[in-house]
């Protein structure tokens, strides 16, 4: 079996050929790989990657985050390959796990975004305007912490700049 790491398609329980179960172990070569909740066929299941990933979450999050990955192979760097579908459903969890971040808790072991890294960077991506509330206050919660705080500010500047908004705070 090709090794593109332990948070590939290939050991994701939302892979139609994972019969929903996690892990290499329970991959059927013969049914094939189809992400249940993003309705895509996957091509390479073992160097194909998502935020949803039992990996990355300790829970099934059925809503798709963020896009889909390929790498061409170990340790080469992921692209992207879908983009995320943007539906009100979608942004609506979004929405929710961004209030409450404590519902995004993942626990990658691996470098890159954590869950709630990748829900701010969605929600900006889409523009959506309701966000700007949310990650108003989590902004004024991150006061102490430069880095994090400047993140946010981007993400609701891009949100607002699509907008044609100035940038000016909201009441």
């Amino acid at each position: 079996m090709p090794n593109g790491g332990p948070d590939c398609c290939g050991t994701c329980w939302f892979n139609r050929a994972n019969g929903g179960r996690k892990g290499h172990g329970h991959h059927d070569r013969s049914i094939a790989s189809h992400c249940e909740i993003r309705d895509l066929t996957i091509r390479d299941p073992f160097y194909t990657y998502c935020y949803n990933h039992p990996f990355r979450l300790d829970r099934r999050e059925p809503i798709p985050l963020g896009p889909v990955f390929v790498a061409e192979g170990p340790w080469s760097e992921r692209k992207v390959w879908v983009e995320s579908p943007d539906t009100e459903e979608i942004r609506s969890r979004l929405l929710e796990l961004l209030a409450d971040p404590s519902a995004a808790g993942d626990h990658y072991p691996l470098p890159g975004p954590p869950t709630t890294g990748v829900v701010v960077i969605q929600l900006a991506e889409f523009r959506e305007r309701r966000a700007i509330p949310i990650l108003e206050r989590i902004e004024r919660d991150l006061a102490g912490r430069p880095e994090e705080a400047r993140f946010i500010r981007e993400a609701i500047e891009r949100i607002r700049g699509s907008l044609g908004e100035d940038g000016a705070g909201e009441a």
